[in-house]
């Protein structure tokens, strides 16, 4: 491809040298970041909806229980973040 040229007529690409190309270590760290990533998310639902349903089923009844269930929740999404920051960074020591 020429270095003039906006793109290649081939493949398209606009880079000069081809589209870049991941090595293995570079898609496993990918790989790792994207499960870390679904991680946080994951446990810090489960806290959220721990919280919700603990705060729901312990309220007095009505509105009261929504709110309580919203509170709890939210403590949940608190504890969540961090529990889910400290299984990420010590699943290695686990393996």
């Amino acid at each position: 491809m020429s270095f003039t040229a906006a793109s290649c007529p081939h493949c398209g690409s606009s880079e000069p040298t081809g589209p870049y190309v991941h090595s293995r270590q570079e898609l496993r760290k990918l790989r790792a970041e994207a499960m870390n990533d679904r991680r946080l998310v994951i446990v810090t639902l489960v806290c959220c909806a721990i919280g919700f349903a603990y705060g729901a089923l312990m309220g007095p009844g009505g509105a009261a229980s929504l709110w309580g269930g919203l509170a709890y929740g939210f403590v949940g999404a608190v504890i969540g973040v961090p529990a889910a920051f400290v299984i990420n960074v010590t699943r290695h020591l686990l393996e």
